[in-house]
């Protein structure tokens, strides 16, 4: 059996009827699954197994079991992938979509997911870009599913206040695919996702004494 950190709790983080299939893959395929704390520039990542640990598969502990599973096929195509072609070079390139689509395949069903998400992961699988969180059409679909949705980026008129990696922002215009928002931590400029999850509604600074 391949080592996972809690076989209970991951199963406790994917549809029920993927279960039989993922857990497939865990039998055949060295590779230990981890949960990990929310990290909010990536969903879920892979990394090649070295002289004193095994391949690693990690994906963001707090995603509903939508998104989790589709991260998580995410990331294992990527082991599959190097399994095949011996070489981790153009990591998203044809060789990894070809397993992409291949692992998808026995969970695009009603059984898997809900309609609204199988119907956007079918436009997803595509032409499926480099991470799921890039696909807005899916992420936006996938979000409906969160146990407490936070507001997107997009979402707020501009000027509005937020707050986002711990640092407080003044949303600005939209500037191609990004929009430029000012930092009132550091008076610097970012440019940051239409679909980063963002906090509003922040208290007000408490004003000095005259």
């Amino acid at each position: 059996m391949t080592p996972v950190n809690d076989i209970l709790r991951l199963r406790a983080h994917l549809p029920a009827a993927a279960w039989p299939v993922v857990l497939a893959w865990l039998r055949r395929n060295p590779v230990l699954v981890r949960l990990s704390k929310p990290r909010a520039t990536k969903l879920g990542d892979y990394r090649a197994a070295t002289r004193t640990l095994p391949h690693r598969v990690s994906v963001n502990m707090d995603l509903n079991k939508y998104a989790f599973l589709v991260t998580l096929i995410h990331e294992f195509a990527h082991y599959t992938t190097v399994q095949k072609t011996r070489r981790w070079t153009n990591p998203h390139g044809q060789a990894w979509k070809a397993e992409y689509h291949r692992l998808m395949r026995p969970f695009l069903s009603r059984a898997v997911f809900p309609g609204d998400v199988l119907h956007a992961l079918e436009h997803h699988m595509k032409d499926a870009p480099a991470a799921s969180c890039t696909d807005h059409d899916l992420m936006r679909v996938l979000r409906r599913y969160d146990p407490d949705p936070k507001p997107f980026l997009e979402d707020l008129r501009e000027n509005t206040l937020f707050r986002f990696n711990q640092r407080v922002f003044v949303k600005g215009p939209r500037l191609r695919r990004r929009f430029k928002c000012r930092c009132l931590n550091d008076r610097r400029i970012y440019f940051i996702d239409p679909l980063a999850e963002v906090q509003v509604n922040l208290p007000t600074p408490a004003r000095k004494a005259s």
